[in-house]
């Protein structure tokens, strides 16, 4: 992920994130940077944002919080495009519980990440397919249809 957009998304998540997500991050980053998780909760959030978002080795479930808040927040517009071409139920770019992915085909799913590619937004499209692919499952197909180096 470029830069900007881990600076962009740690700052939506120590913005946004609750109690028990931030205690998770704390004690990451403490781990991460070798240092007392004291002295990490009294770190400045600028600083906290800056960690984050230069830290690698978060564990996965924060890099995948992170992405999906930062998705959720800055192209929900992408994301609600690409539910609705697949026809998939969801509230907001939310997909509802009750909804079986298993039931999309590859060439579903795949026809509607190449729609999706061709919107204005490239950019919020190709981060969010990546976001899919990663998430594995009936998401898998979409890789061969990435545009290879974005």
């Amino acid at each position: 992920m470029p830069q900007e957009i881990r600076i962009a998304a740690s700052r939506l998540f120590w913005a946004e994130s609750k109690g028990a997500e931030k205690q998770f991050l704390f004690a990451s980053l403490a781990k991460a940077k070798n240092l007392r998780e004291v002295t990490v909760r009294k770190t400045p959030i600028e600083r906290l944002v800056n960690w984050t978002a230069a830290t690698l080795s978060l564990p996965d479930q924060i890099v995948d919080d992170l992405l999906k808040k930062y998705l959720l927040h800055e192209h929900r517009a992408v994301i609600i495009s690409f539910l609705e071409l697949l026809k998939i139920p969801h509230a907001e770019g939310m997909i509802e519980e009750s909804f079986d992915l298993a039931a999309l085909s590859n060439e579903q799913v795949q026809t509607a990440a190449r729609s999706l590619l061709e919107s204005a937004d490239r950019v919020g499209a190709v981060l969010y397919l990546k976001y899919l692919v990663l998430q594995g499952g009936s998401w898998a197909a979409i890789e061969q249809v990435l545009p290879a180096g974005e």
